[in-house]
């Protein structure tokens, strides 16, 4: 050695030969970055599998969609607002991030199985540079994605004369009096093409399992919390209401009558039946 680099002192060689088991961990390293490479795939992995797994509950569901929606709290209880798509795009963004506003979707503010699994695929074949960010990007999805299937498994959507009706319900809690009381959000779309108004509705609530009808609004009965709203065609109206059930589990059905102000034709759109459930531990 000394012959192949005389420059170098007998001190200052045995000092690089003592450096040189600082850098043979390089090996061990790259197996560490190779590990960790293969970890990041198996879980990107997962995370496409339980997207689809997502997609495949949708498409089982009643009308075969998931709304983009939050869960219902008793604050919004007897509110309304007209929906704009400016409303929807940034509702879209702010709980599912995947389907941005620049997403062209067959039913604003929701989601198709087959969108869903189409947004899953384009994401994850999407490139990076970024690995963590891409894996940190999968994991909010996700996320986002159990909460709205979670939001998805109390909800209904039906479409009837051109009216798409959309309801969702949520557990509060429990009143002072010991009852289970429940906030529900229904979304009413005109798909018609067509100006219509709501002019009244007739509503049923059941206590399950006996199958007792602890409250009844007659046919007739006037508006939704004191509105008669008028939709245009693509015009989406949204309130929120609730109700007390003495037994931890009910179903809600109904339906909205409306009027045609192009013809004076009258007909009825039905409110799917949903579901009221309390927590096991309530």
């Amino acid at each position: 050695f000394q012959t192949a680099v005389p420059d170098l002192s007998r001190r200052r060689w045995i000092q690089q030969l003592c450096a040189w088991p600082r850098r043979w961990p390089t090996r061990r390293r790259y197996r560490r970055a190779s590990l960790n490479l293969s970890y990041i795939m198996a879980l990107a992995r997962a995370l496409y599998r339980a997207a689809l797994r997502g997609a495949n509950a949708v498409e089982q569901a009643e009308g075969g969609l998931m709304q983009i929606v939050g869960p219902v709290n008793s604050a919004e209880w007897g509110s309304y607002r007209r929906l704009t798509a400016q409303d929807r795009d940034e509702q879209r963004e702010a709980l599912f991030p995947w389907a941005s506003s620049e997403d062209t979707l067959s039913e604003p503010g929701a989601l198709t199985g087959g969108e869903l699994r189409a947004l899953a695929r384009r994401r994850f074949r999407s490139t990076t540079t970024d690995a963590d960010a891409a894996l940190d990007d999968g994991l909010a999805a996700l996320r986002a994605l159990n909460d709205l299937l979670e939001v998805h498994a109390g909800s209904a959507s039906r479409e009837t004369a051109g009216v798409r009706v959309s309801a969702t319900a949520s557990y509060v809690g429990m009143a002072n009096s010991g009852a289970h009381v429940f906030a529900y959000r229904l979304r009413i779309a005109n798909k018609r093409p067509d100006t219509v108004r709501l002019e009244s509705r007739r509503w049923a609530i059941t206590a399950l399992p006996d199958g007792e009808e602890e409250e009844v609004v007659p046919r007739g009965s006037p508006g939704v919390v004191g509105q008669t709203p008028t939709l245009g065609q693509g015009a989406e109206f949204e309130y929120a209401s609730g109700t007390e059930l003495q037994a931890a589990a009910g179903t809600v059905r109904g339906s909205f009558e409306f009027v045609s102000l192009e013809g004076d034709e009258r007909f009825e759109a039905e409110v799917p039946p949903f579901a009221l459930v309390a927590p096991p531990s309530s």
